[in-house]
C-alpha cells in the first residue's frame, strides 16, 4: 500500500506544480490526484481483467 500512496501522491504534486505555474491550483491538483488514482487502481484492475478473460478463452 505504501507503493500506491507514493505514486498517487507524486501525482498530486506534479498537477499541483503545474496549477501553481498556471495559476489553476485546484484543478491541476485535482487532475493529477484523478491521473495518479488511474494509474494506481484501474490500469492494474484492466490488466488482470485481460489477463483472466484471455486465461478463460484458453481453456
Amino acid at each position: 500500500m505504501n507503493r500506491k500512496s507514493i505514486i498517487t501522491g507524486i501525482a498530486t504534486l506534479i498537477g499541483f506544480l503545474f496549477g501553481l505555474y498556471l495559476n489553476k491550483i485546484f484543478m491541476y491538483t485535482m487532475m493529477g490526484l484523478a491521473v495518479g488514482y488511474l494509474i494506481v487502481y484501474w490500469i492494474p484492475y484492466f490488466v488482470a481483467w485481460r489477463k483472466r478473460k484471455k486465461a478463460s478463452q484458453d481453456k
